[in-house]
């Protein structure tokens, strides 16, 4: 080993480069699963979480190896390009990410009386009384934790998404 390379293992070079390959190779893989199974949830998350994981790696490598913060602490509230132009043009401008929430239920209306005493007072005039009705109500009135309501209704299958807006 010559000078230059113990040099290098001494600052932690070497190690600091294999985090970046690492987090080089976790994004890749992200970009990867978004581009070919954006859908499939299970694959999703797990590119994500490893490419947490990589990134808190990477920087936890930086700050012992090299006595730097964290590279990407506050990463949202920093202006990219495109807010920075905005900022330049027109100082009011603030960045605020718009992302797509789909939320798919299916609720078994176990006893549907108790279910109309939950909406309650609060219930809408144009309430007719089915089952669909009755949950509308409730889901509109207190933000939707189908959980809550005890032996009235059942959850029997829920399925989420949250990601970039696409419009």
């Amino acid at each position: 080993m010559n000078d230059s390379q113990a040099g290098n293992d001494a600052t932690g070079q070497d190690d600091l480069l294999a985090g970046a390959a690492d987090l080089g190779a976790a994004i890749e893989r992200h970009a990867r699963v978004l581009a070919e199974t954006p859908h499939d949830y299970k694959q999703v998350v797990e590119a994500v979480n490893h490419l947490r994981a990589s990134a808190i790696a990477y920087a936890t490598l930086c700050a012992d190896l090299a006595g730097w913060g964290n590279p990407f602490s506050d990463l949202e509230n920093e202006p990219g390009p495109d807010e920075e132009a905005a900022e330049a043009g027109d100082a009011s401008t603030e960045y605020s990410p718009v992302v797509h929430v789909e939320a798919h239920y299916r609720i078994r209306v176990t006893d549907i009386e108790a279910a109309e005493r939950l909406v309650g007072e609060e219930s809408s005039e144009d309430l007719l009384g089915a089952p669909s009705d009755v949950v509308t109500q409730l889901f509109l009135r207190d933000g939707w934790d189908p959980y809550q309501y005890g032996d009235a209704l059942q959850t029997e299958e829920v399925s989420w998404s949250c990601g970039p807006d696409q419009a």
